[in-house]
């Protein structure tokens, strides 16, 4: 089974610093038909305007990604970690008992763009904790790059839910063949450029819900990037 969630049909908000759109229910945001997919509960794209951001606000039992795309985002929070995201990193949060976390656009002429992923962990009420790597020196080039798993690893990120998550990066013309496990689900976003998939194009925004294949065919159009989660 292979579900095609097109990105104009995503939720939108629009809080004037914030422009956003929503994979799955979040916020002002509902639809019943989609409120996440296995444990990945929510991928919001988000655009913030230079200098703007999210005030203080708590975090309970998710674990929390943040995957910055362009420009650079500022994170601070209670255990004392304050940080500059850029693209290039991982960042990973893991609210557990309980955390108060912020982040603003740290420039101030132009906006921040980024994916916020949540993850429903596969265990409650750990202590808090904050992880950030950057894994640019050993992206890979037509390839998959790991970067979140349970166990973590050199310059991996670990996180506490059944889930890993790999960036796909693809130059102009490549086939793109990906070996999957029948027995996982998988969710693929699109983080930029253009792949064919069937008799559909799929751009920043697009996600495909995948169960019970052993193989993905995918075609990159221009150079292009995806976030690969594997659940279950």
């Amino acid at each position: 089974m292979i579900y095609h969630r097109k990105a104009n049909e995503r939720g939108r908000v629009n809080f004037g610093w914030l422009q956003g759109r929503h994979t799955f229910s979040f916020g002002h945001y509902y639809d019943p038909n989609h409120m996440g997919f296995e444990n990945l509960r929510v991928i919001n794209d988000d655009q913030i305007a230079g200098g703007k951001g999210f005030d203080t606000h708590p975090h309970k039992d998710m674990e929390i990604i943040t995957f910055v795309t362009e420009g650079v985002l500022e994170h601070k929070d209670t255990l004392g970690s304050h940080a500059l995201i850029k693209p290039g990193e991982i960042q990973i949060m893991s609210a557990g008992t309980g955390i108060f976390h912020s982040e603003f656009n740290h420039l101030e002429d132009r906006p921040t763009t980024l994916f916020q992923i949540w993850v429903e962990p596969n265990k409650l009420g750990v202590k808090p904790r904050y992880e950030q790597y950057d894994y640019s020196s050993r992206k890979l080039r037509n390839g998959l790059t790991l970067l979140v798993t349970p166990q973590g690893g050199k310059e991996i990120a670990s996180i506490y839910a059944d889930a890993e998550i790999s960036l796909g990066h693809y130059e102009d013309g490549k086939d793109i063949d990906l070996k999957l496990n029948s027995q996982k689900s998988y969710w693929l976003q699109v983080v930029s450029g253009s792949i064919s998939f069937n008799d559909s194009k799929l751009v920043r925004g697009d996600g495909l819900a995948i169960k019970s294949e052993t193989e993905l065919k995918l075609k990159s159009d221009e150079e292009s990037e995806f976030l690969l989660f594997e659940l279950g």
